[in-house]
């Protein structure tokens, strides 16, 4: 008998589409706003790095009752009361005249979450409706930023070509939100427990043939504590590797963009080469996503950290368009591995009934190391004769401290043996 059609499917669309949107929200296409603003405003490189750390601090001290709450009450709302926020934010930047009111809104848009670093409120939901699925699932789910990518870089340039920035953000904010609020009101779901399903569309235990029951169930996750995760070595060593892989991509969040204008590349071809950026990720994050279904997932961290390298030297050598759109291409398809990485290992390790709360925990670190990478690049360019070479430097180094760390970072042995998940958690 033919099972029916599994609502997670269902779940991973919606995602999948406030994935895309959430790229209207000044994450890769801020790059492009760096330019027209900080002349108009009168911004420096470091201090506009600020906006990005301060994006992430927000977002840090918000991830610890985000992760709880998509726990007990599912990503629903938060989803809606995020969107709304991060849109109202970005019409506000219409109206904005000193440097420090765009650091307040950027505050504001980081404590909301939705578009955030990290995807707490997007990837933690799919994770809790697949265990052997989850690579094809969160990968699915996670193209929707690289797809996001794609669209939104150029319509970007074409908005501030034709608005100016002040408009560019407007039209944007009303994109983002008239995509994110029908489909998380309509779609979004928390857990599939709550629907009487089972994760990946297995069938309820009464179905099973006799004898199938304890087997299945053993398939299932051992539902870690936070108390319990802290106690092992894996999860500290996890907040060393993301702390380290976070100032990197602090370092060159908000600086690669500007930094191929400032060689004199044409900005359009930019936008374009940054397209391609995103179509790496994409298609990459649909590749990871299968291969941590089949390997460990710290080979595939591994080989994301490689890519970051090689992406990284072709910067520093770059001296034609060709080394512009293989940087970005190699760059887009270690972004993408990494997304997979960062959804996918924390239930890999800890299993999905306490998820959101240990992803939670950990978020902080991470975004405040992210945090510190945007505006030391800045300052560190200012005192190199507006220079960036230094700054990549540091990129290569960091990327192979991490890539070697996360390749001793093995999933911790359960301290019992369980054969039931608690999915509808109590008390952490």
């Amino acid at each position: 008998m033919s099972r029916p059609f599994f609502y997670g499917w269902v779940v991973v669309a919606a995602l999948f589409m406030v994935n895309f949107a959430t790229m209207a929200t000044g994450t890769l296409n801020f790059g492009l706003f760096v330019k027209p603003m900080g002349d108009s405003l009168e911004m420096s490189r470091g201090f506009i790095g600020w906006s990005q750390t301060t994006r992430m601090l927000s977002s840090g001290l918000s991830s610890v009752i985000i992760g709880r709450m998509i726990d007990r009450h599912g990503p629903k709302l938060l989803i809606i009361i995020s969107s709304v926020v991060t849109g109202i934010s970005m019409i506000a930047m219409f109206y904005i005249n000193a440097p420090w009111q765009f650091l307040v809104l950027f505050g504001v848009m980081g404590l909301s979450g939705l578009s955030s670093p990290g995807a707490l409120l997007t990837s933690t939901p799919v994770a809790k409706w697949f265990v052997k699925k989850r690579g094809r699932a969160l990968a699915l789910t996670t193209m929707g930023i690289g797809m996001g990518g794609i669209a939104f870089m150029p319509i970007t340039q074409i908005l501030i070509d034709a608005v100016g920035w002040r408009g560019g953000w407007v039209l944007l904010a009303i994109i983002g939100v008239g995509i994110t609020v029908p489909l998380a009101a309509f779609f979004i779901r928390r857990q599939p427990e709550d629907m009487g399903l089972r994760p990946d569309g297995d069938p309820p235990d009464s179905e099973r043939p006799v004898g199938a029951v304890a087997s299945a169930s053993r398939q299932d996750e051992y539902p870690w504590t936070v108390r319990e995760a802290t106690r092992t070595r894996a999860f500290w060593l996890l907040i060393a590797f993301f702390s380290i892989f976070g100032i990197a991509q602090g370092l060159g969040s908000v600086h690669r963009l500007p930094y191929w204008e400032d060689k004199g590349f044409d900005a359009t071809i930019v936008s374009l080469a940054f397209s391609a950026d995103a179509a790496g990720a994409a298609l990459m994050a649909f590749g990871a996503g299968l291969l941590v279904d089949r390997f460990q997932v710290r080979y595939v961290a591994f080989c994301s950290c490689i890519g970051f390298i090689v992406a990284v030297i072709l910067m520093i050598m770059a001296y034609n368009t060709f080394f512009l759109f293989a940087s970005t291409t190699i760059f887009g398809l270690a972004v993408g591995a990494n997304m997979i990485v960062t959804a996918y290992v924390w239930a890999a390790y800890f299993g999905r009934a306490f998820l959101g709360t240990i992803r939670g925990i950990v978020m902080p670190a991470v975004l405040i190391s992210q945090g510190i990478g945007a505006p030391l690049a800045g300052y560190i360019y200012g005192a190199n004769n507006d220079s960036y070479i230094l700054v990549w430097w540091m990129l290569i180094g960091l990327f192979g401290m991490a890539g070697l760390l996360i390749l001793n970072i093995k999933a911790p042995p359960r301290p019992v043996e369980s054969t039931t998940v608690q999915p509808q958690p109590a008390t952490p």
